[in-house]
Parts: C-alpha cells; structure tokens; sequence
C-alpha cells in the first residue's frame, strides 16, 4: 500500500509582484564593465584552452549553477554564447528560474530566511504556474526542459526582459540549454500545478541532450561554474554512457570553479580525507582526465572568475560562426511533428503509414492526428490517464475508443512476467495470468450515471457534470480527449477549462469548423467534413489510426 502524502493542489500561493527580491537588474554584469585584475596562471590557461578548443572547431560545455545568475552574469555568458564560444550550457533548476524570473519581471531571489518562517518561500504563483505550464507544453511535443521554457520565454509577451535570459539567447541561437533536476529541490515542484511526470520526462530529454554535446568533447572543454551536486554527478554519468556507446572521449579539458580551496587538489586522497567527498574534486577535476586530459580547480569568487574568463576569451579569439544545433525544427516539410516521428517505433510507423493508404481523406489532418498521438503516448507510458468526454454519437465514439484503448485492440498484449508470477502464485489467478490483456488507463467522463444525475439535480449551473468529474480524477500530466463535431459542446468545453486549470493537456476532436473546442485545445484534430454523420464517420476513422499507432507504441508487432 502506498504511503500517506501530503496534497500539492491545497498549497496556497501568493503574487509575484508582491514579493521582495534581492538581484535586479542594476546587478548585472555587463560585457562592457572592465573585469577585476586576475593573476591566477591556471584560470589564465583555462582560458587559452577554451581560445583553442574553438579555433580547433572543438565544443565549450558550460555547466552553471544558481549563483552564477544571482550574482548578474548572464550578460556574459549571452555574449559567449553570441560569440559562439559556448557551444552548450547546462545547468540545475534553479538557474533557470532565476533567470525565468529576470526575464518576466526584471528581477529575482527572495528573502529565503524569512519567508520560510511563515511557509511562503517558493510559493510566487506566476513563477510555479508559467513555468510548469512551459515544461508540460514541452514534453507534450517532445522537448526537453530547457528548450521548452526558452521557447517560453521568446514568444511570450510578458517577458519584457528576455533580452537578460540565457533561455531566450539559447533558444535563439539554436544553441542547448539542458536543465539537470532533482525533484524536490526546486521552488517550481511545490506549486499546485507541478506535473511530475512531465518535469522527469523533461529533464531526462534534456540528459540525452547532454550526452550528445558529452560525446564530441574529445578536444574540447568542460567547464563547470558552482554546481556542487548536480553538474559533478551528471557530467560522470553522461561520460561513462558516452564512452560505453563506443565515442572517443579521452582528451579533453575540465574545469571547476568555485570557492573552496583544496590545496594539491591532484594528489590522491582517501575517504578518511573530507576532500575526497567534495564530488567536483572527483568528478570533474580527476576522474574523466585519466585517460590523458588535464582538469583543473579554480578558487574564486564567480563575480571575479566568469568576468576574468570571459576578458580573456573574447581579447584572444574573434567572433565564431554559430551553429543552430537542432536537428531541424518541430516540423518537417510537411508541417508534421518531427520530434515525435523520430520516437515512433517501426511498427506505429507502418500503423500510420497503413491508416492514412485506407482513408485518404485523413492526410489533410496527419500532423493533428500525429500530434494527438506523441501526446497520449507520452501520458500514458508516464502513467497517465486519457479522459474521453462526448455526447450522443460522440460518447458512443468515446466508449469505443476506451474499448480500443482497455484491451487488445490488433495486438497481443501479454502482462509482464512479473505480474503473471504474482497472479498463478494466487488462487485461481493461472487463467487470469493466462487470459488479461495489458491496458492504456481511460476513463469515459459521463458513464457514471449516478454522479452524472446527482451533479444535474444539485447543480443549478447545466452541464457541469463531465467538467465535476474530470476535477475529481484527473492530475497534471493527464489528457482530456474531447469529442464534438460542431466544437461547442457545453459540457466538453467545461470540462476542457478544468483541463486547462489542472494541467491536463487536451485533444479537441471536431468537425471541420473546429467552433470553441478547437481554440481551446492543444491539439485539435478538425475532421474534413461539415455535416455531423460524414464528421462522425471521419472521427472513427482517426480514433482507429490512432488507437493502432498507440498500441504499436507501446505493446510492439503483432
């Protein structure tokens, strides 16, 4: 049986403006301010590594830690990034919301001291709810933490002080910002609106993101600027992945900064030594140069290091061309979702490929239809739930889809090894380990007709009933599949604001005018027919297409 919880969804939050912040933007650090007189010969050569790796065509990998955005540097780091001299920053979470919070408002950093006395430390609602609506946005269309709250930051209007972000100068360039989170530790998982799932699915993205940047790093430099934890213990788990695929990373340099001294910092240490818990000593400075690389550890202030670095760089080495790294852009020519085609499996290729050869008429409606996929797929193998709410025709259509989605639909779905040993252990459980079938979580909103009738007799407000039970069940990460040909079913539009307050992310399934459903959803998948009977007809064909590719997904060939 699980444990008890406490509920993330009764957590009150408080405005933005209203909170008190010690970084603004009259802290930042400037290209143009001279930098402190540095005499330190290692940080020196530091330097004239990164100057050569990039002459070299060979990468700068820059992990960062919160402080190094606390303390106004940024500016710098934007123009490394514009020189082309950083080729992919990295980070915890904690950078990106402070710099978040710089963009949006133009300054950051609360008071942690005191208000965590009165329970409101982290608690700023714009902070929490923009941020886990970017993440969710992302991971719904296969971005990874990083990029999916840069592509926040530069579309949005409200950032009025982008031009301070390192996400929005990423996400420009075309440059990665990987984002490396522990959960729990940032301000963002205490807000109602956290999706576990989707911040994890993020996160990890953003980690094979890194590994990528990791596996050319032969030649080149890795610099890590005061994380402590995360960047020391992703940086060895991403080389040892990068090495065991079989990539040549031998011969590179790495670098820590950061102020705690620890004198021969290369003489072997044992445990008995609290320098050898110090995890960049071993992570960074030693461990991934043994092979014939050349770490070093840098003692300093970052408001001195980083500046120093970057007046060296840029006084040695002229702007480089950049790169727009990703490997093209969410769609493809023909305007489908390219991230989730590169993570379709064989089989839910052909199931595609073999939907759309039987009905021509859905072409004009594969890239909804694709993306309405890669976002059930993504909920359900995080353990999400499809809610499928319709009316008349539309519910009948939702039934079926939920029959097509709770068992075998064209596949075998044989259960885990695990779970048939557990039910023959039971008594009369050989049949059941024999015969159930593996499912996709769905719930049709409106079948409970005892809720249903006690919603439309206590309610003097119609049409609540599917939008009282979506908020009864549904959790951030989860998809709501609505079904109305004209697009303004009262009810399916009720239950897609809850959808929206909750997280959850949701499909509009219409006729060709789309009406409200269609504006509200993230994907809206618009049938090509105007008529309510050639709609339906429409619809079941897409559920179908649908339902085959999902099963391919996850269950594997016939």
């Amino acid at each position: 049986m699980p444990y008890r919880t406490v509920d993330l969804t009764r957590v009150r939050t408080y405005p933005l403006p209203r909170r008190h912040n010690l970084v603004a933007l009259d802290n930042l650090v400037t290209p143009d301010r001279p930098a402190p007189p540095v005499s330190d010969a290692e940080l020196i050569e530091v330097a004239q590594r990164i100057v050569a790796a990039r002459q070299a065509g060979r990468p700068v990998i820059w992990m960062i830690g919160a402080h190094v955005i606390k303390r106004g540097l940024a500016p710098l780091l934007i123009d490394l990034l514009e020189r082309g001299v950083i080729t992919h920053l990295a980070g915890n979470g904690a950078t990106t919301i402070h710099d978040f919070e710089i963009a949006l408002q133009g300054h950051t950093s609360e008071d942690v001291a005191r208000s965590l006395e009165d329970g409101s430390f982290g608690m700023a609602e714009e902070t929490g709810a923009l941020m886990n609506s970017a993440i969710r946005a992302g991971a719904r269309d296969g971005l990874g933490l990083g990029e999916a709250l840069g592509r926040f930051v530069s579309s949005d209007s409200r950032f009025q002080y982008r031009r301070y972000s390192l996400l929005h100068a990423t996400y420009r360039l075309g440059i990665p910002y990987t984002v490396h989170v522990a959960i729990g530790t940032d301000i963002i998982h205490q807000h109602p609106l956290a999706d576990f799932a989707a911040i994890g699915w993020a996160s990890g993205q953003d980690f094979k993101v890194f590994c990528a940047s990791v596996a050319e790093l032969e030649g080149g430099v890795f610099c890590n600027f005061g994380s402590s934890v995360i960047g020391p213990e992703v940086f060895l788990k991403a080389l040892s992945i990068v090495r065991n695929l079989g990539h040549t990373v031998r011969i590179f340099t790495t670098a820590n900064f950061d102020l705690i001294p620890l004198g021969d910092y290369r003489r072997p240490v044992k445990d008995d030594v609290p320098d050898y818990y110090y995890r960049p000593r071993k992570n960074i400075v030693n461990r991934p140069v043994s092979l014939g690389g050349r770490g070093f550890h840098i003692v300093g202030d970052h408001a001195v290091t980083v500046p120093a670095v970057h007046r060296h760089v840029v006084e040695h080495l002229p702007p480089l061309p950049v790169t727009n790294q990703r490997v093209g852009e969410l769609s493809d020519d023909a305007g489908v979702d390219i991230s989730i085609r590169h993570e379709m499996t064989s089989a839910t290729a052909a199931a595609l490929e073999s939907g759309l050869e039987r009905h021509p008429a859905l072409r004009g409606v594969e890239e909804a239809l694709v993306r309405a996929f890669g976002v059930l797929w993504r909920s359900l193998r995080s353990g999400g739930t499809v809610f499928l709410a319709g009316n008349g025709g539309s519910m009948a259509d939702a039934l079926h889809i939920s029959g097509e989605l709770l068992k075998a639909f064209k596949r075998p779905r044989r259960l885990p090894e695990a779970h048939r040993a557990r039910l023959a252990a039971l008594p009369d459980g050989a049949a059941l380990a024999e015969h159930l079938q593996g499912g996709m979580r769905a719930v049709v909103l409106g079948a409970n007709l005892s809720l249903r009738s006690a919603v439309d007799n206590d309610v003097t407000v119609p049409n609540l009933a599917l939008a009282q039970e979506l908020y009864a069940l549904a959790r951030p990460g989860d998809v709501l599949w609505g079904i109305s040909t004209s697009g303004n079913a009262r009810n399916v539009l009720h239950a897609a604001t809850v959808a929206r307050a909750l997280g959850v992310t949701v499909i509009g399934m219409t006729g060709a005018s789309g009406g409200a459903l269609a504006e509200m959803a993230d994907v809206a998948i618009r049938a090509p027919a105007t008529e309510t009977d050639a709609a339906q007809t429409l619809h079941q064909q897409i559920y179908h297409v649908v339902c085959d590719m999902l099963e391919a997904q996850l269950f594997g060939d016939a």
